[in-house]
């Protein structure tokens, strides 16, 4: 991996999980990199403190993400006092000794950013839940609108004409100290619609941590999965714990990996829930590789209702990350032409690009 390439994806982590870093801070460790070079780790993460933490109260979150990211170590996790810092290969060893005889440790650069980049479906046991916790630490910058109520401003908006006439008693009644109002901002809401039949066993599970995350994060998020029937899982999700909460989910689905009837509970969705507002102007997210073995008319036409009940549609196919996918799935041709992005979906970096999606579609007009 180039050194390019490392620091790209340290910056792009420190995004997701909160921090604002701006093109020009990223240059600027590049530079400093290369008059010092990349081989002492304590070296490396001052220059890259200095760089890029504008506050002191982000340091903590700084540190915590360059474990994360450098040593895929848990923010609690302490970091080996002796550690040669290096890049990824086949034959390097795990561990070495140093001018004392002492064994100190080699962390390879690349091990997180290899967890973050591999398809859920293709890792282990071990590795697909240390992905999973990936995905939990997310942090969202939530997605906002104006709100129908105004507030103080600054701006010249509108004129705050009770308060203006308020400060023009002291000036003989005219109005040179003027107010204004302009509308405030608010959430916009969230809704993840997951397909959770037999072809999306397999990724199903991380948009379900992602959306817990959101919930946790965001709170006005709503979360239905979709196989032959439609379940409401929101609440359910409503517990600290990530694993009490895919709990909860399980024990209330009793269509998990089965068919797929897209269309079908798209409508039921609409019909129930997204006409009574809970899709009204909000950012919708529906996850699936669009197979549907239901009516092609019937899918049409719920989402053209979605549509135009939502602010937008971001479609997640985690077949879409195949350089040769092509949508031909019939549901998936069928949806096309009411969405608004078409994302992949099938790692813990496309997740990650999702949650800036997702806070970018909230950007006022």
């Amino acid at each position: 991996m180039k050194p390019e390439e490392l620091i790209t994806g340290f910056v792009e982590l420190l995004r997701v999980r909160g921090l604002r870093v701006p093109v020009s801070s990223s240059q600027d460790l590049l530079g400093a990199l290369a008059v010092v070079g990349i081989d002492d780790q304590e070296r490396v993460r001052e220059c890259a403190r200095a760089t890029l933490v504008k506050s002191q109260k982000d340091n903590e979150l700084f540190d915590n993400v360059f474990r994360e990211y450098f040593f895929g170590q848990h923010p609690d996790e302490e970091v080996p006092r002796q550690v040669t810092v290096g890049f990824d290969s086949q034959d390097a060893p795990e561990a070495e000794q140093d001018d004392d005889g002492q064994m100190q440790r080699v962390v390879r650069y690349s091990a997180v950013e290899r967890l973050r980049s591999a398809d859920l479906r293709s890792l282990e046991a071990a590795e697909r839940r240390e992905a999973l916790r990936l995905i939990e630490r997310f942090r969202f910058s939530p997605p906002l609108r104006r709100s129908y109520r105004f507030v103080k401003s600054r701006s010249v908006q509108r004129l705050d004409l009770s308060h203006t006439l308020r400060l023009s008693v002291a000036t003989s009644g005219e109005p040179i100290r003027r107010r204004f109002l302009s509308k405030g901002l608010r959430s916009r809401r969230l809704l993840f619609l997951v397909d959770i039949s037999g072809s999306m066993h397999a990724y199903a599970e991380g948009l379900l941590h992602f959306a817990w995350a959101a919930r946790r994060a965001l709170g006005d998020v709503h979360v239905f999965t979709l196989g032959t029937r439609l379940h409401n899982v929101s609440r359910a999700l409503d517990v600290s714990d990530p694993d009490r909460a895919m709990a909860q989910v399980s024990s209330l689905i009793d269509d998990f990996a089965g068919g797929t009837r897209l269309g079908a509970s798209l409508e039921t969705f609409n019909i129930e829930h997204g006409a009574r507002g809970v899709a009204r102007g909000a950012i919708v997210v529906v996850f699936s590789d669009g197979w549907d073995r239901g009516d092609p008319q019937v899918m049409e036409e719920a989402m053209g209702r979605l549509s135009r009940l939502a602010k937008s549609i971001l479609w997640v196919n985690p077949l879409a990350a195949a350089t040769d996918y092509a949508p031909l799935a019939r549901g998936m041709a069928t949806a096309l032409p009411y969405i608004d992005a078409f994302l992949p979906g099938e790692s813990v970096r496309s997740f990650e690009h999702l949650a800036r999606v997702i806070c970018s579609e909230g950007e006022l007009q």
